[in-house]
């Protein structure tokens, strides 16, 4: 029994100086850092131009966005009135459940950045067709505000959608 145990540790001794040894910082080199991504943290929705000569929106309804490392999610109520609650809560009748469904917007994904353009890649949609398919999004960060302009969504089949335009103005939470 002993050996085991002191064979264990010395297993457990090695394992842990092998990593701490890979954690040791490396020299510096003469690369240029990384350029840091603005868009990573917790942004909430404060104001929606619905981009079609409409009054913007503000305060607008609930949103979030979440960006991490090269993943996002997004929920947002793009209208200006609240959405539509059950009369029973969760037991919506199919007319709610219509009105509810089409008063929110739902995916998450992957995103790239390139220059001040932010492509969504969405791994789960509320509308399937939307998964496998992208958005394309001019951007622009100052202190804690981002604006998110809409220039393209592509469904999965190539198809665009209509009637693209407007923005997002969000602040950051976190």
């Amino acid at each position: 029994m002993f050996s085991i145990r002191r064979s264990l540790s010395m297993t457990i001794g090695v394992g842990c100086l092998a990593v701490l040894a890979g954690c040791q910082a490396t020299p510096a080199s003469d690369a240029p850092a990384a350029a840091a991504n603005e868009l990573v943290g917790v942004w909430s929705v404060v104001a929606v131009d619905p981009g079609d000569g409409a009054a913007i929106i503000s305060p607008s309804q609930p949103g979030q966005y979440i960006f991490a490392a090269g993943h996002y999610s997004a929920v947002f109520a793009p209208g200006a009135e609240p959405r539509v609650k059950s009369a029973q809560s969760f037991q919506p009748t199919s007319d709610e459940m219509v009105a509810q469904y089409t008063s929110i917007i739902v995916n998450a994904g992957t995103y790239e950045i390139s220059g001040s353009t932010v492509t969504f890649r969405p791994m789960i949609a509320k509308s399937p067709g939307f998964v496998g398919g992208y958005q394309t999004s001019g951007f622009r960060v100052s202190g804690d505000t981002l604006v998110l302009t809409d220039q393209a969504v592509v469904a999965v089949d190539g198809e665009a959608a209509p009637n693209v335009g407007g923005s997002m103005t969000l602040v950051r939470v976190e």
